[in-house]
């Protein structure tokens, strides 16, 4: 898509893009002419007769996906007697010969396949190249899928043009070689992988470029630098080996590519770059401050200042190039920073910007370094992190595990003070400050008359300017550190006033210049992270913190601009000041979080999808078990002789239905991704429809007991949450038996308990589940879910970190580190709190507190237990798209005495309301093909007839009031029991 939009801008015209809902309705669009033009299609035999193709864009080859740990055992000629992956009628699945020595398992969707790869679900999958290295880049898995060799099949990609634009064909030629020439096509070939990424190397090539002080060539042209020796030191921690090469400005610019070099030491991670190459984690961040000539420090006291000046950026300073685009700056990039500050003398420039420490080092020894003022706060803060090219995800991953050592070691302090320097404290604006303190303290003097009364007062002005001296230095330097924190600390008077800030919160806070105090800048606002709507006043952290809440570490999404467009996730904290000294009463610390969040919600949905293909493991074995006792009911009913025979058969196909659909509505409830609903539910459901869903998961050996929950014990929360939860804690019981070898058994319970446990991880002695029968249980607000095991144990090192995220004991390709985080997060966010209780050798117990129910609501009565409500001859529009299904609905409301008009589309059902059919009741499914669904043909009809009655059906669970809009209830889940499609017919007809 990006492709034709490009090519329509380089055209001079625009482009509509044409909704399609299947590959083959694609296709057949292009060949009827009802689309113009296809970019990036493959020459498709059923395309050649009515279109034109343009010149090869790309060459694409076609190899079976593999993970890492099969990839040197297999080959394509070899592979035989696997379970391969496929997603018809994708490219992949047309492969027969290669599909017929082995096992072909059918897909969905290509993320499906891919996640059933990664979780040993099958072997292989055989999709389009690009499509599964995307998904696994997009997950963060690219270091653990593989393409086998060698290919398959190779074809070319082609821009299709429909023969009635064939006058086009031309200027789209003279568009490709234009966007080939300025390599903007090459840009969009990386950026969504149609050129695969070649496999690490053995040696890995690292370009360098002269850019002092992070690398540098000298005469002999050895290569030094601080992030070339900081990429030295991380090579020779994680074993890989690195041939460092020198690359021209043209190929820095292109970035890390697989025909030139494979890694960039280091340079400014910008969104823009990361479209083009990998990141490691960044091996420097710092502040950027702008800095002026002593006559002009009157001038710049806020970013808004610098707009319309000269002001000196180094050329490869991308984050200032970056902020003083968005600004309005009139820039002048240089190629050093002595460079900068030359001109920053000779007034060629009015300001130039870059770090204080390397401004300051570059400065000392110059005539004018004296009259060098420093900005203050810094205006900006970047990142500088390892580039590598795309498919060496392998190596970022060893990069990333090495860097927190190294970041905190002795060399790397001693390499950062060798190239960097020391930050400069006594800058001349400060010491002129200083100057200006102790004159104040000498004028003093002027006015004192006597020699003693003069001699006096020297000493005691002495003493004044000599506190004020030392305070005016403590206050620097508190300064200096709080300028110097990863944080951003905001310190509030009691009206809510900002009466010290330091430049991490300025930046956070949207780059505010304004001088304290100044009220909380209007538009930077806290959001409710599902609507993006600011929070109202009891959900929003600091009214929450000024009404006296202490934040402890909460994460929130804070809206930087009022126009809405600029988001970061902060973790909070809060402290309330007692004696309010110089007025602060409440200090807020903000940290931002935003990658870190990012993937973490990237890993929970993959550790959620990994549990999910566990999970439909088990699920197929009982749907499979379903089906046959379904098929054996309904043939012996059809073959039974007797009336009693015939109808105990198809009592016993009515419940299997039952069965199923329970089955299918908890697998869609844990798989869904809204957030989760607390509701009263009897633990002792929860437990019998946990054993039922858990148990075709375990290994028959393990043996799973559930004991007896009391029938009126309640549990408050989100039930699907709980049931992921529980089976968090089921399968790391199962695994840490299956890989230990010792254990059988894990056992659930539940009973009350007066208070939640204080928290995780720590020693319980001898009251862990224990309660004190003197106080009696009626009166307990809180439910204790014990889950035990008779495995291996934990010693105390993971114990005291088995909570933490990422921690895992598992293989890289077997956990996340996250179940147990997800689950004590899920248990604080639901009010309770989870404790943990294990000896090597004596087992695991894992108690999870969740708050107690109470007033649950009586039980709905179905309308299974009455007799079918009978209909008087009312008309019904049926639409449902499903043929079978909407003929024995037509039948059985028949049967019930209503009059049917069935149709299969929306299209169909608003043809009759043009001609004006009449019905009195509209039932219709939900998700229909084509551009329209239930909900809208609802709409359209109640334009018609506002008060028609409107019932709804769906096989899709995942149906809230905000997606169904202003459209009415009852919407009825399938399959629906006759009885209960009668009773809500005969209530919204009443209605």
């Amino acid at each position: 898509m990006e492709l034709a939009q490009q090519l329509a801008t380089e055209l001079g015209t625009s482009i509509t893009l044409v909704p399609v809902t299947s590959s083959r309705e694609f296709v057949q669009a292009q060949v009827e002419g009802r689309t113009d033009l296809i970019a990036g299609i493959a020459q498709l035999p059923a395309l050649r007769d009515s279109n034109l193709f343009s010149t090869p864009i790309s060459r694409e080859t076609l190899r079976p996906v593999v993970r890492i740990d099969m990839a040197l055992s297999q080959s394509t000629a070899t592979m035989s007697g696997a379970r391969v992956g496929v997603v018809p009628p994708a490219v992949g699945s047309d492969q027969e010969a290669f599909l017929a020595r082995n096992t072909t398992v059918n897909f969905s969707t290509p993320e499906a396949a891919v996640l059933a790869l990664l979780s040993k679900t099958v072997d292989a999958v055989m999709i389009p190249e690009p499509v599964a290295f995307n998904i696994a880049k997009s997950a963060g898995v690219d270091n653990r899928i593989r393409f086998l060799n060698p290919p398959l099949r190779e074809f070319d990609r082609y821009i299709a043009l429909h023969r009635s634009r064939a006058d086009l064909m031309p200027k789209i030629e003279v568009a490709l070689r234009r966007m080939r020439q300025d390599r903007r096509l090459d840009d969009l070939l990386l950026k969504y992988f149609l050129d695969i990424p070649l496999p690490v190397p053995e040696v890995l090539r690292v370009g360098v470029r002269h850019a002092p002080p992070y690398q540098l060539i000298d005469a002999d042209g050895e290569f030094s630098g601080f992030a070339v020796e900081a990429l030295r030191s991380l090579a020779q921690r994680t074993g890989l080996q690195l041939d460092f090469q020198h690359i021209s400005e043209e190929e820095w610019l292109l970035g890390p590519q697989s025909d030139t070099y494979d890694i960039l030491p280091a340079v400014q991670v910008t969104s823009k770059r990361r479209t083009k190459m990998d990141f490691a984690d960044p091996i420097l961040a710092a502040d950027q401050s702008v800095f002026t000539m002593a006559a002009g420090t009157e001038v710049i006291s806020r970013l808004a200042d610098l707009r319309g000046l000269r002001v000196g950026v180094h050329a490869e300073n991308a984050a200032a190039l970056d902020m003083g685009a968005r600004l309005n700056w009139q820039m002048v990039p240089m190629t050093s920073v002595p460079e900068l500050l030359t001109a920053l003398e000779a007034e060629h420039v009015d300001a130039v910007i870059d770090q204080p420490d390397i401004i300051m080092a570059a400065a000392t020894g110059r005539s004018a370094a004296g009259n060098l003022n420093e900005v203050l706060p810094a205006i900006l803060s970047y990142e500088r992190a390892p580039a590598l090219r795309f498919g060496l995800g392998e190596v970022r991953d060893k990069l990333n595990l090495a860097l927190p050592q190294y970041l905190i070691s002795a060399e790397y302090a001693e390499l950062r003070r060798k190239y960097l320097g020391a930050p400069v404290f006594w800058t001349s604006g400060r010491l002129t400050l200083l100057g200006l303190a102790a004159a104040g303290g000498l004028l003093a003097l002027l006015g004192v008359q006597g020699i003693g009364q003069l001699r006096a007062r020297r000493r005691i002005a002495a003493d004044k300017v000599r506190r004020a001296r030392e305070i005016a230095e403590i206050r620097d330097e508190l300064e200096t550190v709080l300028n110097a924190a990863t944080s951003g600390i905001i310190a509030l008077d009691r009206s809510g006033q900002i009466i010290r800030i330091n430049s991490r919160a300025r930046l956070m806070l949207g780059g505010v210049s304004a001088e304290t105090p100044f009220l909380w800048p209007e538009g930077i606002n806290f959001l409710n992270s599902e609507n993006l709507t600011p929070h109202s006043v009891g959900a929003d952290p600091l009214q929450r913190a000024r009404a006296g809440d202490v934040l402890s570490g909460e994460t929130h999404l804070l809206q930087r601009s009022a126009s809405g467009d600029d988001y970061r996730h902060v973790r909070v904290r809060s402290a309330a000041l007692e004696n309010e000294q110089h007025g602060v009463a409440l200090v807020l610390v903000m940290d931002d979080v935003t990658e870190e969040e990012r993937n973490r919600q990237v890993v929970e949905r993959k550790s959620r999808l990994d549990a999910l293909g566990e999970l439909t493991g088990g699920i197929a074995h009982d749907i499979n078990n379903l089906l046959a006792s379904l098929l054996y009911a309904v043939d012996l009913a059809d073959s039974a002789s007797t009336a009693d025979s015939r109808a105990r058969f198809l009592g016993i196909a009515a419940t299997t239905i039952n069965r199923g659909r329970q089955l299918t509505t908890r697998l869609l409830a844990f798989a869904k991704r809204q957030p989760g609903v607390a509701i009263t539910k009897p633990v002792h459901e929860v437990l019998t429809e946990f054993h039922e869903l858990i148990r075709p998961m375990l290994e028959k050996r393990i043996e799973i007991l559930m004991e007896k929950a009391d029938r009126d014990l309640l549990v408050h929360c989100d039930p699907a949450q709980l049931e992921t939860a529980l089976m968090n804690l089921v399968l790391n019981s199962c695994d840490a038996i299956m890989s230990s070898g010792h254990g059988t058994r894990i056992t659930l319970k539940a009973q009350p308990a007066p208070s939640p446990w204080d928290g995780p991880g720590g020693d319980s002695g001898d009251g862990f589940g224990k309660q004190d029968a003197r106080d009696g249980t009626a009166n307990y607000h809180y439910v204790e879910l014990p889950v035990s095991d008779d495995g291996p144990g934990m010693n105390e090192t993971t114990r005291d970190r088995c909570t933490d995220p990422f921690f895992t004991t598992k293989d890289s390709n077997s956990g996340t580190g996250l179940g147990l985080s997800m689950v004590y997060g899920f248990a604080r966010h639901s009010s309770g709190d989870l404790q943990i209780c294990s000896q090597p050798g004596s087992g695991t117990t894992v108690l999870l507190t969740l708050p107690r129910g109470s007033d649950l609501s009586p039980p709905n009565t179905s309308a299974t237990d009455a007799p079918a409500e009978k209909g008087g001859g009312e008309i019904i529009l049926l639409a449902e798209d499903e043929p079978d299904l909407r003929e024995i609905t037509c039948d059985m409301l028949t049967e019930l005495g209503y009059r049917v008009l069935p149709v299969g589309s929306v299209q169909q059902a608003l043809d009759m309301l043009d001609h004006r059919t009449r019905f009195d009741l509209l039932l219709t499914d939900v998700v229909m093909p084509g551009p329209l669904g239930g909900f809208e043909l609802a709409d359209r009809v109640r334009e018609i007839h506002p008060a028609m009655p409107v019932v709804y059906t769906s096989g899709y669970t995942g149906i809230t009031p905000a997606k169904t809009g202003p459209a009415a209830r009852p919407l009825l889940h399938k399959p629906v029991h006759p009885k209960d499609l009668a009773a809500a017919i005969a209530k919204a007809l009443r209605d």
